[in-house]
């Protein structure tokens, strides 16, 4: 009795809106993705069983009837790519998966998953997608100063100043002693050639006092035997 308390006219009313409710089938996507420049990012759409056999898009605009396909599968469960964004439909999972590859700052906006529905409405769902600027790397050779200030180190003992293989030596200072001995070798030296010297000479002087002598003696020989030869010759004279 209390269901026949009910407007008939308010059923008539309501019964489009629910056979359209069970008409359009579900369509579920995240409502926000990110990726970096240079990046790749995938969306996966998620619909209900009645909508395997219905086109598949992705299209970008602020709003659903002003935006523009970016991409739409073909056949069924057959991947289709336009520049850098490819859509993929999987009847197993009843998903479609968007993929943008190398994203760029100029790829960020809004875009929607559509199913394309003949003879009834497109069931849609929103999807934000923010392109992350670029975060400077640190560079690992820059240096803060706070990194690069040393904690001052206690100077040098004499024992490490003594035995480090940089630590300076100073060179040898020369002893009285060493130019000593430096000028009694200088004067040996001298004394010898000197004493070489007067042999060299004195040879030189016998040899030419031989040989002033060597024909002195030729002339007195030359004499004695021509005194000799007088002598003869007189003595054979008296005998004759």
């Amino acid at each position: 009795m209390g269901m026949l308390q009910v407007p008939f006219t308010r059923v008539i009313l309501l019964l489009p809106g629910y056979f359209s409710a069970l008409a359009a089938p579900a369509l579920t996507a995240p409502r926000e993705v990110s990726g970096p420049p240079g990046g790749t990012v995938s969306v996966p759409c998620h619909y209900g069983k009645t909508a395997q056999g219905s086109p598949k898009y992705w299209c970008r605009g602020a709003q659903w009837n002003s935006c523009s396909k970016v991409v739409e599968t073909e056949r069924s469960e057959v991947k289709v790519k336009r520049g850098r964004v490819s859509i993929t439909d999987s009847h197993s999972t009843s998903t479609f998966t968007v993929t943008t590859e190398n994203l760029t700052l100029e790829d960020a906006g809004i875009y929607w998953c559509g199913i394309n529905i003949k003879g009834g409405d497109d069931p849609y769902s929103l999807v934000n997608l923010t392109v992350l600027p670029a975060v400077p790397s640190p560079n690992p050779t820059a240096r803060t100063p706070h990194a690069t200030k040393q904690p001052d180190s206690p100077p040098p003992t004499k024992t490490e100043s003594r035995f480090s293989p940089t630590a300076y030596i100073a060179p040898p200072r020369f002893q009285p002693i060493i130019i000593y001995f430096l000028l009694l070798g200088l004067l040996k030296v001298l004394l010898f050639l000197c004493i070489v010297c007067a042999v060299i000479w004195m040879s030189v002087r016998d040899r030419r006092s031989h040989r002033e002598m060597v024909p002195d003696r030729q002339g007195e020989s030359v004499q004695h035997s021509h005194s000799g030869v007088t002598r003869s010759m007189g003595m054979f004279s008296v005998f004759s």
